[in-house]
C-alpha cells in the first residue's frame, strides 16, 4: 500500500468517489445507517477493493455473511463448522501469521456463545502485537452496539484502539445501525464517516456531531439504499454517493457452495494445525446439510423414550371406550426460536432517567414467554405486527379512551388529521378497529379483543448452550420488534438482542398433533 493507493467505493452523479487507503487502514471511521440502508454491503465492497490491492485486514462477522468474499479472492475464514479455521485457534499465533503473510481474516463469530470474549480477546492480542511490528492493519467491527455500548460493558480493547491504534499502524473501522447505543468515546474518535439512512430520532441525535448544515442531515432519511455521505481525510470533501456494485455476491451463498481458498491459504491453514478436512468434520457438514444446525439454545432434559410414554398416556381410543388406540405417525424434537431482549426506556414525569426490562418473545408468532418452569405464553405482540409506529401509537390511544374521535387523537399523539386518517383508514381494512356514529362525529373503538403488551418485565437471560438439532423458522425481524417496541414505549430501543432455542416435541397422531415441552415434558 503506497500513501496515494485510492480505493473505488461509490459514484457521485457520473463521478467515481475513491477513498485514501492509508487514511481508511490507519485511521479511525465509522460506519452508520439503518437496517436496510446499505451498510453491511458498502463494508463488503470496501474489504474487496482492500484485498485487490493486497492489504490486510480482519472483519469482525456477527451474522455469517462475509464468506462469500472467497468466491474471488484468498482471505482466511474463521470460525465454526465449514470454515478454514476453528474459531478455538491459537490467536497469538493467527494474528502473527496474517500479518507476515499479508493475508486479510474473517473472524466469524455467528456461532459463539460468548461473541463478546472472542471479540475482546482477538482485539487484545491484535493490539499487543501490532504494538510490536507497527504494519497498517485495519479491524472491522460489525455490529459495534454489541462490542462498545454506551454502558459499563463496552469492551476496553476496542476502546484502547480507536484512542492508541493509530501510532501502531492498526485502523479501526465500527459499523452500526444504531448510532445512540455506541460508546460516544469511541464514536468521537471517528475522523471519517460514511453515514446512510437514518430515521430515528436518537440516531439522527447522535451523528448531529458530523454535520455542520443541518440540511444535510434531514436528508439523512431520505437517502436511499446504498446512499451515503462519506466525509472526514478519506475523501477531499464531504460527497453523498451511490456504492458501487460488489464483485462478489451479497449473502447469497450456503458455505458448502464456496469452494476453499488454495495456495497461500492452504499452506496457512497447514502450518496453523488446520489441513483437510476431518471424517469427524465431513460427517458434521453432511448433517448440516441435511437440516441439522449448531444452535445457541436451551438443553433438551426429556427424552425420546420419555416422550414415548408420555404420548402413551395421552393416546386416545379411536372409538370412545373402544377400539385401538390413536397411531402414532412420528415424534420428532424441534427447536423453536425465541428472543431474548433488554429494553431500555425513560420512565418519570418530571426527571426522566432509563430504565432497562428484559423479556423473552416467541421469535415466530410475537407472544411473550417465560422458560423458568416450562414454557409458558402471555398475551404479547402478535396483534401489532405489521403495523408502524404512527398505528400502534393510535392503537394505544384508542384502546386508552374508548370511542375516540379524530380530533381526540390529533391531540393526543400530535400527529397531522392526514396521517391519521390513513392511518385509521388501513387499521379499519385490518379490521381491528370499527366506528359508530354520534350525530356527525365518528366514534372509533376496537373491533378485536386488545390488551396492552406490558414491556416492564424482568426476566434474565437463560442460559444458553451449543446444541445441535433441526429447527423451526424465525417469523419476525429484530426491525419489525424494535418498530413495535419504539411504537409501545415512546423513545424506547433495544439494547440487547439475542435468538436462542428452546426445545418441542412434536408428535403427529393420526387425527391431531401435540407440543410437548422438551424441558418440563408438559404439553404445550
Amino acid at each position: 500500500m503506497t500513501d496515494k493507493t485510492q480505493l473505488l467505493a461509490g459514484k457521485s452523479d457520473t463521478k467515481d468517489v475513491f477513498i485514501d487507503a492509508q487514511e481508511l487502514v490507519t485511521g479511525r471511521t465509522c460506519v452508520i445507517g439503518q437496517s436496510g440502508s446499505g451498510k453491511s454491503y458498502l463494508i463488503a465492497v470496501l474489504c474487496e477493493h482492500l484485498l485487490q490491492n493486497n492489504i490486510a485486514f480482519c472483519v469482525v462477522d456477527t451474522e455469517g455473511e462475509y464468506f462469500s468474499l472467497k468466491e474471488k479472492f484468498q482471505l482466511l475464514w474463521v470460525g465454526g463448522e465449514e470454515a478454514d479455521v476453528s474459531i478455538e485457534v491459537d490467536f497469538n499465533d493467527l494474528i502473527t501469521k496474517s500479518i507476515t503473510n499479508n493475508v486479510s481474516l474473517i473472524l466469524d463469530v455467528s456461532d459463539v456463545l460468548d461473541q463478546r470474549k472472542v471479540v475482546s480477546d482477538f482485539a487484545g492480542k491484535l493490539y499487543e502485537i501490532e504494538s510490536q511490528v507497527k504494519q497498517p492493519y485495519l479491524l472491522i467491527i460489525e455490529e459495534a452496539d454489541r462490542f462498545v455500548p454506551q454502558s459499563k460493558d463496552s469492551l476496553k480493547e476496542i476502546e484502547e484502539i480507536s484512542k492508541r491504534g493509530r501510532k501502531r499502524g492498526l485502523g479501526l473501522l465500527v459499523a452500526t445501525q444504531r448510532p445512540s447505543l455506541v460508546n460516544k468515546n469511541v464514536l468521537s474518535q471517528c475522523g471519517n464517516q460514511l453515514i446512510g439512512k437514518l430515521t430515528t430520532e436518537n440516531d439522527l441525535r447522535a451523528v448531529d456531531l458530523f454535520f455542520a448544515d443541518r440540511k444535510e442531515l434531514e436528508l439523512l432519511p431520505k437517502l436511499n439504499t446504498g446512499e451515503f455521505f462519506v466525509m472526514g481525510n478519506v475523501v477531499k470533501e464531504k460527497t453523498r454517493m451511490q456504492a458501487v456494485r460488489r464483485i462478489t455476491q451479497h449473502k447469497g451463498l450456503t458455505p458448502k457452495l464456496i469452494p476453499k481458498a488454495t495456495g497461500k491459504i492452504t499452506g496457512l491453514k497447514t502450518s496453523l494445525g488446520f489441513a483437510e478436512i476431518s471424517e469427524e468434520k465431513e460427517n458434521a457438514k453432511e448433517a448440516y446439510e441435511f437440516g441439522e444446525r449448531k444452535l445457541k439454545g436451551v438443553v433438551a432434559k426429556i427424552s425420546k423414550e420419555q416422550i414415548e410414554s408420555i404420548v402413551e398416556g395421552i393416546r386416545k381410543k379411536k372409538y370412545w371406550l373402544f377400539g385401538e388406540k390413536e397411531h402414532v405417525k412420528s415424534i420428532e424434537l424441534i427447536y423453536h426460536p425465541l428472543v431474548w431482549v433488554e429494553v431500555t426506556a425513560p420512565e418519570g414525569f418530571i426527571t426522566k432517567s432509563l430504565k432497562s426490562h428484559s423479556l423473552i418473545i416467541d421469535y415466530v408468532s410475537g407472544e411473550f414467554v417465560d422458560i423458568r418452569n416450562g414454557l409458558k405464553y402471555s398475551t404479547g405482540i402478535s396483534k401489532l405486527i405489521g403495523l408502524n409506529e404512527n398505528e400502534i401509537r393510535i392503537l394505544l390511544e384508542i384502546f386508552s379512551n374508548e370511542k375516540t374521535t379524530i380530533g381526540d387523537l390529533e391531540i393526543k399523539t400530535k400527529l397531522s388529521e392526514t396521517t391519521i386518517r390513513n392511518v385509521i383508514h388501513n387499521l379499519q381494512n385490518r379490521k381491528i378497529i370499527t366506528f359508530s356514529k354520534t350525530g356527525n362525529l365518528k366514534l372509533y373503538s376496537f373491533l378485536i379483543k386488545f390488551e396492552i403488551p406490558d414491556l416492564k418485565k424482568s426476566l434474565s437471560r437463560p442460559e444458553i448452550h451449543q446444541i445441535s438439532g433441526r429447527t423451526d423458522k424465525p417469523g419476525l425481524t429484530e426491525d419489525v420488534l424494535q418498530k413495535i417496541i419504539r411504537g409501545l414505549e415512546d423513545e424506547a430501543d433495544i439494547t440487547k438482542f439475542e435468538v436462542f432455542y428452546y426445545p418441542v416435541w412434536f408428535v403427529n397422531l393420526e387425527s391431531r398433533s401435540l407440543k410437548i415441552d422438551g424441558v418440563a415434558g408438559k404439553e404445550i
